[in-house]
């Protein structure tokens, strides 16, 4: 029945210490979130030409990148709602543990009543008997003393006889004795039963301490329940929040995708027309627009050939786990990697190139130049098809340019984003990023 306060006390205060961990991580969440709306309504606001490719890029990147964030947001808030859906239902727990202690107090607290009636009850027809006896040896003492003064002489003198007198005198004093003990027999249990309803009164004064302390603390677990279902409330919503920024995020790069998909259909288009013009100019004129070309290079069932040739060792995958987002590409590099050529994987046209970029070393951050890709040269095939060759140390070929398969367009380089020498191969169809590897299997 009883409840170790210091016991009480320290758990008590656990839980206040977690809710205290709650609420100090909670306006974290809150403040990152106002944070990313804020930085989600300023970008959705600004217009982008659809035939801006770099401003398309840019906002790609940028949606992926508040789409990771969010989805940190999320994967994290979803660990808080666990953990704190986990708190409330002990809160509960605990909430119901008191009610269960309070009744049982109560039950306790109605025994005890019911026992101090009872004692009271046994008081008061104690009282009542002694009260009967004290009017009879009133009474009986009022008729002495209307009848006179009755002395031991008129005792001896109304006796018949010497038993008579004998008889009179032990009446006498057994009258007198009768009284005495029956009066000290009712006060000796008067006292008792006072002395029991005295232990059962204070045994109530304790049970109602212990019921109201029970109680205050009831109140204290229901005001840190309340304050922690607002919380649970607010990483729900939370979680809501940033679940709909993902979903319109998604929308939202799904519109630039085709957007880009149409550009480059449409720039690989033109460009294969002018190529073809330029084909035609070229024959005429007995001229040729190709450069170095590697002709002893095996060419898979798909038609494609390696970019970086006597360089196979890839140090990047496709899809990589990069943490913010995954890598769209493979990057080849080893040894002596620096200034190998890089090759045409397959027949096409230039339809993007970058040659502005002198920071040729290895950085811990993008120097800003190709947006990453540092210098670089984009390829469109036939088929919908586009080769994509990122951090070069420089380019050998021009946008609008056709090349031939195995010529090379440039050399491996560190510009742009890149820790160290390597080759970034990149593949898309129709605009949309795919496995390079999968243009090498045999």
């Amino acid at each position: 029945m009883r409840i170790s306060k210091k016991r009480f006390k320290a758990v008590l205060c656990a839980i206040l210490s977690m809710c205290i961990f709650a609420y100090s991580a909670y306006p974290v969440f809150a403040e990152e979130q106002a944070a990313q709306e804020a930085s989600t309504e300023q970008t959705q606001a600004t217009t982008i030409d659809p035939n801006d490719i770099d401003a398309l890029e840019n906002r790609r990147q940028e949606l992926q990148a508040q789409s990771d964030k969010y989805q940190q947001i999320l994967e994290k808030t979803k660990e808080n709602i666990a953990d704190q859906e986990e708190y409330v239902n002990a809160l509960v727990s605990k909430v119901q543990v008191l009610d269960d202690k309070i009744e049982l107090s109560h039950q306790s607290i109605n025994e005890l009543n019911g026992k101090i009636q009872d004692k009271q009850a046994a008081i008061n027809d104690a009282n009542k008997k002694i009260e009967d006896q004290m009017n009879t040896l009133r009474n009986r003492l009022r008729n002495i003393y209307m009848a006179g003064n009755t002395t031991d002489l008129e005792i001896i003198f109304g006796a018949k006889s010497f038993s008579d007198f004998l008889d009179k005198m032990e009446l006498v004093e057994a009258l007198s004795d009768y009284d005495n003990n029956l009066i000290t027999s009712i006060q000796g249990d008067l006292e008792n039963i006072s002395k029991e309803k005295a232990e059962l009164e204070k045994d109530m004064d304790s049970l109602e301490a212990e019921e109201a302390s029970l109680e205050s603390d009831q109140q204290e677990l229901n005001k840190i329940l309340e304050e922690n279902k607002e919380l649970l409330a607010g990483l729900y919503k939370t979680s809501d929040q940033a679940t709909s920024e993902i979903q319109n995020g998604a929308l939202e790069s799904d519109d630039i995708e085709k957007a880009i998909s149409n550009y480059y259909a449409e720039k690989a288009r033109l460009e294969a027309e002018r190529a073809e013009q330029e084909r035609n100019n070229n024959s005429n004129s007995g001229g040729s627009s190709s450069g170095t070309i590697h002709d002893d290079l095996d060419i898979s069932p798909s038609g494609f050939v390696w970019p970086c040739p006597g360089y196979y060792n890839r140090t990047s995958e496709w899809n990589e786990d990069r943490g913010s987002y995954n890598h769209g590409a493979i990057d080849i590099a080893e040894a002596g990697i620096m200034g190998a050529d890089v090759v045409a994987a397959k027949e096409g046209v230039v339809i993007d190139s970058y040659n502005g970029c002198y920071h040729n070393w290895g950085k811990d951050g993008s120097c800003g130049c190709g947006g990453g890709y540092g210098n670089y040269v984009m390829i469109a095939h036939d088929g919908g098809k586009m080769t994509v060759y990122g951090h070069l140390s420089t380019t050998m070929v021009y946008t609008g340019q056709h090349v031939y398969q195995g010529q090379v367009i440039g050399f491996v380089g560190s510009t742009g984003h890149s820790t160290g020498a390597h080759l970034h191969f990149e593949t898309r169809l129709n605009g949309v990023k795919y496995n390079p590897m999968t243009e090498f299997q045999s």
